[in-house]
């Protein structure tokens, strides 16, 4: 029973090769589709095709059409032998605390159509530890999971992803208990955030979703039109950068990062 994870990726070079080594170890088979980077990441791709068991599509269409976008991938990988499917982003760490998140799904009953997967955000801070590799240097994460996690499902005919991988609809198929996490690392730097606010605002601005759908990538490409770079920044120091985390409630807790790989 094999079990594939899929994802869009567009300008995430900081981080890419990390999460895509570290789900290819949690899983059998990755499908990633590269939405235009300009930023290297693309490359990074094609490169990562030649020793991970990874299949790599260009997707042309600018608009944030996850949800449909999400769903063909995820029919594209029951179509190559999936049967639990894994909708990730760029910037998240899945994982299980005791075995692979692909041995985990394998074991659950028949009967189990999907789980959900509880997410904790991992900031910058003045204790960072002295690595290049985001997932290794920012060690402080909030307390509490986000109220809204993520979703893996078994493959059925007629399943959709929904917008944000934040559930599925499924023509059979009843949930189970949550078993899995997931590390959250969405803003790394000032420049990152600012690529990614101009992204995901053009993104949305390139869809006919009301204004609600995406409203925080809206807000964020409006600061941009009006303040530039520095507005971006600005957002970063005051929400996403903590000189003192255990002042401000956050935990040292490092990812568990590429724990099964050699090295790892």
């Amino acid at each position: 029973m094999a079990t594939f994870a899929v994802t869009m990726v567009k300008d995430e070079a900081d981080v890419i090769a990390g999460t895509l080594r570290h789900m290819a170890d949690e899983v059998d088979e990755l499908i990633v589709a590269d939405n235009g980077s300009v930023d290297g990441t693309r490359d990074v791709l094609a490169d990562l095709t030649i020793d991970l068991p990874m299949t790599v599509l260009d997707d042309p269409d600018p608009a944030y059409h996850q949800s449909a976008k999400m769903t063909s991938l995820a029919a594209l990988a029951a179509e190559s032998g999936a049967e639990w499917i894994v909708p990730f982003d760029a910037d998240e760490l899945w994982f299980h605390h005791v075995d692979r998140v692909g041995v985990v799904l394998s074991g659950l009953d028949p009967e189990i159509g999907y789980v959900s997967a509880a997410i904790v955000n991992h900031f910058r801070t003045s204790l960072d530890e002295p690595d290049v590799d985001p997932f290794r240097s920012m060690v402080w994460r909030q307390r509490d999971p986000q109220r809204l996690g993520k979703i893996a499902f078994r493959w059925e005919t007629g399943a959709i992803v929904h917008q944000g991988n934040h559930g599925v609809t499924l023509p059979s198929g009843r949930p189970g208990t949550p078993v899995l996490s997931i590390r959250h690392f969405p803003y790394r730097s000032p420049e990152q955030m600012i690529t990614k606010a101009v992204n995901g605002a053009a993104a949305y601005a390139a869809t006919d979703y009301a204004p609600s759908v995406g409203a925080h990538w809206r807000a964020y490409g409006q600061i941009h039109d009006r303040l530039g770079d520095a507005g971006i920044r600005e957002v970063f120091q005051t929400h996403f950068w903590y000189l003192s985390p255990t002042d401000s409630g956050l935990v040292r807790d490092p990812a568990p990062y590429l724990r099964w790989a050699s090295g790892g």
